[in-house]
């Protein structure tokens, strides 16, 4: 059944996405509200629901959790923290809608998801790409048989860094512990996610490049990974936050045909097939993926059914990107900082 009331959000998390997104996407979503906020410190939560209005500012997650005016909580904390939250979150009986990554190691990912199942709350990980229309066009065609069994799937996306204007230096993303590598997770994780949910195959990590060639971090700003795609299908996902290029890519090929999707991350997007067909696709506002993307839970959490990415699909991911910041061969252009 839909849910007759708005559910009821609060967010961990002060700073950036949370600033940026979270809270703006739940104040303009008549299927959520957004009760209140928590920081990483004292005082953070008060003076977040004061530049936002919010009626609440907790003083920890534990406070947070003790409010029984909150159904769900919008996880946007560091990535080494999110399965430790999110499995906190599930013991007090609240939903959760978690960043990606869902955690920095399968084993983590996957303990959040059995807490989440035990307590019978819905869980979701913060995979908004899923809700452009393009992509969803894309899986359809997959499914539809348009090119056979897969043979290869290639995805394409770079993001210079700074993303937005405001955002200062890497900071926590430079830490290998704290992010679990950076562009790998940051907009890697992303594309992971595509790869295998428009091609409904399991992935396995067959090798990888961690490379820094621009930033004197720890981490990596451009990695390149070989997936392999249930029995013998191969994924090649290619992300930087370093280089140029004019725009995303999508390439599956198989043994009845092809498709190629031109910009479904960064504007205008087309959709080719080897029949010649061509399919565009108007630019998505970033905010209406993420509207989408928080209707999709609500109407999770109320039982209906849902494309945001489950606990699963957060496990499968982080499994990957696990076994390729660990086996991967590092590449470094720049002294370590």
């Amino acid at each position: 059944m839909p849910n007759s009331k708005p559910l009821r959000f609060a967010i961990l998390g002060t700073t950036g996405h949370a600033n940026r997104i979270a809270a703006p996407t739940l104040k303009q979503n008549p299927v959520a509200s957004l009760v209140g906020a928590a920081g990483s410190a004292p005082g953070r939560g008060t003076r977040f629901a004061e530049q936002h209005g919010l009626p609440r500012g907790y003083e920890s997650l534990e406070e947070l959790l003790a409010d029984p005016q909150v159904d769900a909580v919008w996880l946007c904390s560091p990535n080494h923290m999110h399965a430790r939250q999110a499995v906190q979150c599930a013991a007090a009986g609240k939903h959760v809608l978690v960043e990606k990554p869902l955690a920095t190691t399968r084993r983590d990912a996957d303990a959040a998801v059995q807490a989440v199942t035990e307590a019978k709350v819905t869980l979701r990980v913060g995979c908004q790409h899923r809700f452009r229309p393009s992509h969803g066009h894309l899986r359809e065609l997959v499914g539809s048989g348009v090119v056979g069994q897969i043979g290869y799937f290639r995805i394409h996306r770079f993001w210079r860094y700074p993303y937005y204007e405001d955002m200062g230096p890497p900071n926590w993303r430079q830490s290998p512990t704290e992010s679990g590598g950076w562009v790998i997770n940051d907009i890697g994780s992303h594309l992971l996610d595509l790869m295998l949910w428009i091609s409904g195959a399991e992935g396995q990590t067959a090798g990888a490049i961690l490379a820094s060639q621009k930033f004197a971090a720890s981490t990596e700003d451009s990695t390149a990974v070989l997936v392999k795609l249930d029995k013998a299908g191969i994924g090649i996902m290619e992300t930087s936050s370093a280089n140029n290029s004019p725009g995303s890519r999508i390439e599956i090929y198989g043994d009845a045909g092809w498709i190629r999707a031109d910009n479904t991350l960064t504007g205008s997007a087309t959709i080719q097939t080897q029949d010649g067909k061509s399919l565009a696709f108007a630019p998505v506002e970033v905010m209406d993926i993420y509207r989408d993307e928080v209707s999709d839970f609500v109407g999770a959490v109320g039982g209906q059914s849902s494309i945001g990415a489950d606990g699963m699909a957060g496990a499968a991911v982080a499994g990957l990107i696990e076994s390729a910041v660990a086996t991967g061969v590092r590449a470094r252009g720049v002294p370590a900082g």
